[in-house]
């Protein structure tokens, strides 16, 4: 649990709350203080969601505060990068001041304290427990946390408005098709499904600079910070498999370059990117250099065919106008730190939305037959 403590506001003067120690030294005005006193009591009360937020606005003594930061949005520039950022975390918009005399203030703190209960209403990312009999209801996971069981299988779906209920019937078909092991853990135990809610599968990736573009964006971002923080909890467990479907490519990217930036390995888990709609050679590469092990036939199926994409990744993402309506999802070069501490890590390679869509329809492989190459409709 987060230990952290209450301040008292002092007339006129900012609180220290962070880097008293060493690093960025964080200051909290006066107006936020309120806000942030409140998250602490739920993070010391034991909600998870308030502790992610808590250790994230701590964690910026390590991390840069710059446009090289997916979490944070400039507003102001001024002499030497100083200037007015926000900073995004999962159901916060934190706005703080990169100061002059090397100090960060936090000047506003919007937090929705609702945010868990959106994620239970499947309206935010999050964590479900999915049993082995197909027809039971997921059940949401509050603490981000898997089953603490061996060769636990986690699937990684794409954006979608489907009930978890109705993508995890879909995955199910694909991922017991990996092997024998996970098939029988399935079987036997199901497996855990990390959800992301929203219209429009993820392909691609953004620029940098647009990663916090818009409301969807900021979504996306949300998701791979509470991807991470399951991941690094679940570190411990032997044979955990991060199975990302479809879309579900990138959130793992990202997430990958949230915890390898820390240092982490994951050298007791696998990874397997079924039918990748971001480039799969930033997930493996990572893969590699965290020490995970690639699951089937070198880490990815990509057995995409033309009518595949069309037919059932993008059914009604494209009009009969060929109009596109699935959204990119943005990776920078660096990020901020979520409750490990600062991130960052080099993105290369980074496609538009059309790079993207000729890189799946121009790296057609004849798909193994075990996969169906359907989404979750």
């Amino acid at each position: 649990m987060l230990q952290a403590s209450r301040l008292k506001p002092t007339e006129g003067t900012p609180i220290s709350i962070a880097g008293n120690a060493g690093g960025k030294r964080i200051l909290c005005s006066n107006q936020a203080l309120p806000v942030y006193n409140e998250l602490v009591n739920l993070a010391n009360s034991g909600n998870h969601w308030a502790g992610l937020v808590v250790r994230g606005i701590k964690g910026l003594t390590s991390g840069r505060l710059h446009m090289d930061n997916v979490y944070v949005q400039q507003e102001t520039s001024v002499a030497y990068g100083r200037g007015v950022f926000y900073l995004v975390l999962p159901g916060v918009t934190a706005t703080l001041e990169d100061c002059a005399d090397g100090t960060v203030q936090l000047r506003g703190l919007n937090a929705d304290a609702n945010y868990m209960k959106m994620q239970e209403n499947k309206q935010r990312p999050g964590l479900w427990r999915i049993a082995k009999g197909v027809d039971e209801f997921p059940e949401f996971q509050s603490d981000g946390a898997i089953l603490k069981k061996d060769y636990r299988p986690v699937v990684i779906s794409d954006q979608a408005k489907d009930d978890p209920k109705d993508i995890a019937k879909a995955a199910r078909n694909d991922l017991v098709a990996l092997n024998t092991t996970i098939k029988s853990m399935v079987s036997h135990s199901g497996f855990d499904l990390h959800h992301t809610p929203g219209r429009g599968g993820i392909v691609g990736l953004k620029p940098a600079t647009m990663a916090l573009a818009t409301a969807g964006d900021r979504a996306k971002t949300e998701s791979a910070t509470l991807l991470a923080n399951s991941m690094y909890k679940a570190r411990n467990i032997e044979g955990v498999l991060w199975f990302a479907d479809w879309g579900g490519s990138a959130i793992l990217t990202r997430a990958l370059q949230i915890l390898n930036h820390q240092g982490t390995t994951l050298e007791k888990h696998s990874i397997f990117l079924n039918r990748p709609t971001s480039n799969s050679s930033q997930a493996l590469a990572l893969a590699k250099e965290m020490k995970l092990t690639l699951a089937g036939n070198g880490g990815k199926n990509t057995g995409l065919r033309k009518s595949e994409i069309k037919g059932n990744h993008m059914v009604a993402d494209i009009s009969g106008r060929g109009a596109i309506n699935t959204t990119a999802f943005g990776l920078t070069a660096t990020g901020a730190a979520f409750g490990l501490a600062g991130v960052g890590a080099t993105v290369g390679g980074a496609v538009s939305l059309m790079g993207a869509l000729y890189f799946v329809t121009t790296t057609v492989m004849k798909g193994r037959k075990q996969f169906s190459g359907k989404k979750y409709k």
